[in-house]
């Protein structure tokens, strides 16, 4: 808001906790200094801590016979930018990447660097609806590995059907173990967690494949279907 000073204040300009004065062409202006806060999701706050504690397990006495390997890991295996420029990621990035996949299904943390694997992607996913009987069935034309690569599938609740991307709403929603040929029908996963959509509604799937033992992930393919 525009503002007028007295005679004996002349130009106030800065900051005092929340309140900003500065001059403008229009004149002197007070205006509320205020920072948008978000409230981090459950989702976030696990991930927050998980990542925090893989950065205290790396610093532990226990990892220096492991870290070396680690490092290594890094520095034999670049990954690349947008630009096609070679990315070397640190020991601890590779540490934290491979335990955090590994936590997301529920596997123990691992001290030792794997022997790296390339992990294969499904490249293009189907989602199909049946109702006669009614299914919900996630397909893949690249299969994973057999007896290497758990599937992880992702899904949203229903959504509005204009909608064109996944955002961050997607969910975990189940692992499908090494070895399990698709088509993997997810209908009883989905409705334990999200309900039964409502006709018209739109439903998204994400699905990458992991190495287990490694805790490496392939790339990430994603599919919808209108209920």
């Amino acid at each position: 808001m525009k503002c007028a000073w007295g005679i004996l204040t002349g130009e106030a300009r800065g900051k005092c906790g929340h309140i900003v004065a500065t001059v403008g062409r229009s004149g002197p202006v007070l205006r509320g200094h205020f920072r948008a806060r978000r409230s981090a999701t459950q989702t976030q706050l696990e991930c927050r801590a998980a990542l925090g504690s893989l950065s205290v397990l790396w610093s532990d006495p226990s990892m220096l016979t492991y870290r070396a390997a680690w490092v290594q890991l890094g520095l034999d295996h670049a990954e690349h930018n947008i630009f096609g420029a070679d990315i070397y990621k640190t020991g601890l990035q590779w540490f934290t990447r491979a335990n955090r996949n590994r936590q997301i299904i529920g596997e123990a943390v691992i001290l030792e660097a794997p022997a790296y694997a390339a992990v294969g992607d499904p490249a293009a996913v189907t989602l199909t609806h049946g109702t006669d009987p009614e299914s919900l069935e996630v397909s893949a034309t690249n299969p994973p590995a057999p007896g290497d690569d758990a599937v992880v599938i992702y899904a949203t609740p229903p959504l509005s059907p204009g909608i064109f991307t996944l955002g961050h709403q997607q969910r975990k929603l189940l692992i499908v173990n090494p070895g399990t040929a698709g088509p993997w029908d997810i209908l009883a996963a989905y409705t334990a967690k999200f309900g039964t959509p409502t006709a018209g509604r739109q439903v998204f799937v994400e699905v990458w494949y992991m190495d287990i033992a490694q805790g490496m992930i392939g790339l990430k393919s994603q599919a919808s279907e209108i209920w």
